[in-house]
C-alpha cells in the first residue's frame, strides 16, 4: 500500500504543464508556492518510506521473536516433562522389573531419582552450602567407585583412576558434592553405553592458594558436544522416556557453587571428554600429625603384571613404577611362556581369569607372593583357583590403594594386637563377623523396638544419610548419637564411653573411619564396644582393611533395615518385646492430611518416608511462599517467569502427592499458553489458598 501512494505522490509532483515554466513575476511565485508545494511532499514521501521500513523491520523481528517463542516454548516442555515426570516414573520403574536382578536394580534408580529430586530442590532454594575440610582423596575415589557399582548392576565397562603422582592425598575441599559431581558424570557416560573411562586428576601447582585440583573424565562415546552448555540441560527424552542430563544439570551447578567449572569437550579422538576443575588448599601438618595417614612405603620390588585389559596394565604398571618398583608387564596371550620364571620376582599381578589349573600349579611352587586382581564392575563370578592368592584387590587402582595392600604382604599384623603403623589386629572383645550380613525376613521398622534404651553412635557426615538411619531406627526408643566425623566421634566417646555399638562411616572429611576405628583401638575402654563400618565400597581388599583397622563388621550402602536388624541381632541383647499384633496395627496406620495424598507422596520417594519428609522439607523452603512470587509476577504483567515458576511447581506437587495444586498449576500452564491472562487473577488466589492448607499439612506431618 505504501509503494503506491508514494508514486502517486511522486507522479502529481512532477505532472506540470510546459507552460507553467514562463519566467513571471507571477510565475516565480508560483514557482516558488509549487517549491514549497514539493518539498512538502517530498518531507511526506520520506516519511511513509520510513514507516514502510519500519514496518518491515516490525515485521521481520516478530517473525524472530515467534520462533524464539516457539523454541522457549518447546524447551519449556521439556522442562516440564522433566520435573513432572522425575515423580510419576518413580513407581512405574518398580512395577514393570520383575525377578531378584531386576527388582535390585530398579530400587537403585528409584533411589538415585530420589537423591536427584532433593539435590534438584536444594540448588533451586539455594540451600546447598559448600563445607570445605580435610578430606582424603584416596576414600573419596573408593567412595565414587562404590556409589557408581551399586547405580549401574547388569552394565561392565572398565574404569582406570589416573592420578598424578603429584597429587596430595589430602586436601580442603567438599567431599560429599565433589563426590557428587563425580557419580554423575561418570553415570551419564555409563548410562549412554560407554565401556572405558578414565579419570585422571592433577594439580596445576603445590602449596599455593590459588591450587587447582583438575578431574578430566575421558570416554569412548562419540557425541559431538560442540554445543556443550545443552549437554548441561536437564531433557527429558519421550523416545527412551529416560532422564537426559539430569545428573548433569546437578553437576554443572554444584561445580560452579564450589567455585569451579565444568565443561564437556570432545577429544582429539572426538570422543566426549568432561573437565572439572575447582580451587582446593592444603592444611599445614600438627605438630602431633597423624602418624597412620602416610604408610611406610616398603623396599624396591620385582614384580610381574598380567592383566586381561591392556589399559588397566598400563595403569598399574606406572603406578608401581611411581612406588618406586621394578615391573615387567605381559599380555595374556603370552603369559604362560612365562611359568618357568615365576619364582624369579618378589610379586606377581594376575588378572583373576587367568589362574588356571598350571598357574596354580606353577604359582605353590613359586617363592613370591600372588595379588589377583578383579574389575570392580563386571558381573561377579565364582574364581575357585583365586585361593592361591595371597590378596585380592578390585580395579580400579590409586596409588594409594596399592601402596595400602602391598604394605599389608610386607607386614605380619597377626603377631601382636599392638598397633602398628598399617593398622591393628586388636578387634575389641566383640564378635568379629568377616562376611556380609544376611537379611532377616519380615522385618518392620516396629521390630527394632526389641532393642530400645541402647545406645548407637552414628559417625557419618551425610545428612542424608544420618536421616536414614535415625528413620529407620525412629521408633525403636534408641538413644542415638550422631557424629559427623571421626574426630567428633572420639571427642564424644571421651566424654561417654558406654555406647552398645558404633556404626562408622569410611569417607568423612577431617578424620576418616579407618583412622577413627583405630583410635578408637588405643583405649581398651572401649574394647567392648563393636564398630560397623559403613562403605559404598566393600571389594576384598576394602574390606580387609576394615578389619585391619580394628572393626568388627562391614555393611554397604545404602543401608537395609534387614540387614541392620540382623547386626542389631548379633551384637546387641534383646530387652523389650511387643505383642505382634499391636505392631502390625501401628504399621498400617493410614495418614490423613489436607492438601497431601502422603501415600503417593512417599511411594513416588524410594518408598521411603524418612525421603519423603525431607522431600516435603525441601519443597516447604523452595516454594512455600510462590504465592507471593505469583502475585508479583502477575502485577508487573511477567508471565514468561510466571510461566517458568510454574513448569517446576508443576512436577514437584505431583512428586508429593498434592493433587489438587497439581491441577490449578497446570491449569495456569494452559490459561499461560493460550495468553487468557483475565483467568490467571483467580487461579492465583485458588492456588493461594490450596497452598496454605499444603503448608500447614507439612509442618504438622514434619513434626508429629
Amino acid at each position: 500500500m505504501y509503494k503506491y501512494l508514494l508514486l502517486i505522490l511522486l507522479i502529481n509532483c512532477f505532472s506540470l504543464d510546459a507552460n507553467s515554466l514562463t519566467p513571471s513575476l507571477e510565475a516565480l511565485q508560483e514557482e516558488e508556492e509549487f517549491s514549497i508545494l514539493i518539498a512538502l511532499f517530498g518531507l511526506g514521501a520520506i516519511a511513509i518510506m520510513a514507516l514502510f521500513l519500519s514496518s518491515e523491520k516490525i515485521k521481520i523481528f516478530k517473525k524472530q521473536k515467534a520462533k524464539e517463542d516457539e523454541v522457549l516454548k518447546k524447551e519449556n516442555q521439556v522442562q516440564d516433562a522433566i520435573v513432572s515426570k522425575m515423580g510419576e516414573n518413580i513407581h512405574s520403574i518398580a512395577k514393570e522389573n520383575i525377578g531378584a536382578k531386576n527388582l535390585a536394580k530398579s530400587e537403585n534408580q528409584i533411589l538415585a531419582i530420589t537423591t536427584n529430586l532433593i539435590d534438584f530442590l536444594r540448588i533451586k532454594s539455594n540451600k546447598v552450602v559448600i563445607d570445605h575440610q580435610k578430606l582424603k582423596l584416596s576414600n573419596l575415589l573408593n567412595d565414587v567407585s562404590g556409589i557408581l557399582k551399586a547405580n549401574i548392576r547388569g552394565k561392565e565397562f572398565e574404569l582406570i583412576y589416573d592420578v598424578d603422582k603429584n597429587v596430595v592425598q589430602e586436601i580442603n575441599s567438599d567431599t560429599l558434592n565433589l563426590s557428587k559431581v563425580l557419580v554423575n558424570i561418570l553415570l551419564y557416560c555409563v548410562e549412554n553405553s560407554s565401556t572405558l573411562l578414565t579419570l585422571k586428576i592433577k594439580q596445576t601447582s603445590l602449596f599455593s592458594k590459588d591450587d587447582q585440583l583438575s578431574f578430566t573424565i575421558t570416554s569412548d562415546l562419540k557425541t559431538n558436544v560442540e554445543d556443550e552448555l545443552n549437554i548441561f540441560q536437564a531433557n527429558y527424552n519421550d523416545d527412551t522416556e529416560e532422564y537426559d542430563s539430569l545428573g548433569l544439570f546437578i553437576a554443572k551447578e554444584l561445580s560452579k557453587l564450589m567455585k569451579g567449572d565444568l565443561i564437556a569437550r570432545n577429544d582429539t579422538n572426538e570422543c566426549v571428554e568432561f573437565v572439572f576443575t575447582i580451587p582446593y588448599t592444603i592444611e599445614k601438618p600438627e605438630p602431633t600429625a597423624d602418624k597412620y595417614t602416610v604408610p611406610k612405603q616398603i623396599k624396591p620390588k620385582s614384580i610381574l603384571l598380567i592383566d586381561s585389559s591392556t589399559n588397566a596394565a598400563y595403569n598399574i604398571a606406572n603406578i608401581l613404577k611411581d612406588l618406586n618398583h621394578n615391573v615387567k608387564m605381559i599380555n595374556k596371550s603370552e603369559y604362560t611362556a612365562y611359568f618357568k620364571y615365576f619364582d624369579i620376582y618378589d610379586i606377581i599381578f594376575l588378572d583373576e581369569k587367568l589362574f588356571t589349573h598350571k598357574a596354580v600349579a606353577e604359582l605353590e611352587n613359586a617363592n613370591c607372593k600372588i595379588i589377583a586382581m578383579s574389575n570392580l564392575f563386571e558381573i561377579e563370578k565364582e574364581f575357585p583357583n583365586t585361593a592361591v592368592a595371597d590378596i585380592k584387590i578390585s580395579k580400579p587402582l590409586t596409588i594409594w590403594q596399592t601402596s595400602d595392600v602391598l604394605n599389608q604382604l610386607f607386614s605380619n599384623l597377626h603377631d601382636t594386637s599392638k598397633i602398628t603403623n598399617q593398622g591393628v589386629v586388636n578387634t575389641g572383645t566383640a564378635l568379629v563377623h568377616r562376611n556380609s550380613f544376611q537379611n532377616t525376613r519380615n522385618i518392620s521398622l516396629n521390630d527394632f523396638s526389641k532393642f530400645q534404651e541402647k545406645k548407637v553412635l552414628l559417625v557419618e557426615d551425610n545428612v542424608i544419610n544420618q536421616k536414614v538411619f535415625v528413620g529407620i531406627l525412629r521408633k525403636s526408643n534408641m538413644d542415638i548419637t550422631v557424629a559427623k566425623h571421626g574426630k567428633e566421634a572420639l571427642k564424644i566417646l571421651l566424654e561417654n564411653p558406654t555406647f552398645d555399638i558404633i556404626f562408622m562411616d569410611i569417607n568423612m572429611p577431617v578424620m576418616d573411619g579407618y583412622t577413627a576405628s583405630i583410635k578408637i583401638r588405643e583405649k581398651k575402654e572401649y574394647d567392648n564396644i563393636p564398630i560397623i563400618a559403613l562403605s559404598a565400597l566393600t571389594s576384598s581388599d576394602e574390606i580387609a582393611k576394615m578389619f585391619a583397622s580394628g572393626m568388627n563388621g562391614y555393611m554397604a550402602k545404602p543401608l537395609e533395615k534387614e540387614k541392620l536388624y540382623t547386626v542389631f541381632s548379633i551384637y546387641i541383647q534383646h530387652i523389650h518385646q511387643k505383642k505382634r499384633e499391636n505392631l502390625t496395627a501401628e504399621e498400617t496406620q493410614t495418614i490423613e492430611l489436607a492438601g497431601l495424598n502422603i501415600a503417593i507422596g512417599i511411594s513416588k520417594s524410594s518408598s521411603s518416608e524418612v525421603f519423603y519428609k525431607e522431600i516435603l522439607s525441601e519443597f516447604r523452603d523452595a516454594y512455600g511462599d510462590t504465592n507471593k512470587v505469583f502475585n508479583k509476577h502477575l502485577q508487573d504483567y511477567r508471565y514468561e517467569q510466571l510461566r517458568i515458576l510454574c513448569i517446576d511447581i508443576k512436577g514437584l506437587t505431583g512428586s508429593i502427592g498434592a493433587e489438587k495444586l497439581h491441577l490449578i498449576v497446570t491449569d495456569m500452564l494452559k490459561k499461560l499458553s493460550l495468553k487468557k491472562y483475565d483467568y490467571l487473577p483467580e487461579l492465583v488466589i485458588q492456588y493461594t489458598k490450596e497452598l496454605e492448607l499444603i503448608n500447614v499439612s507439612i509442618d504438622k506431618y514434619l513434626n508429629e
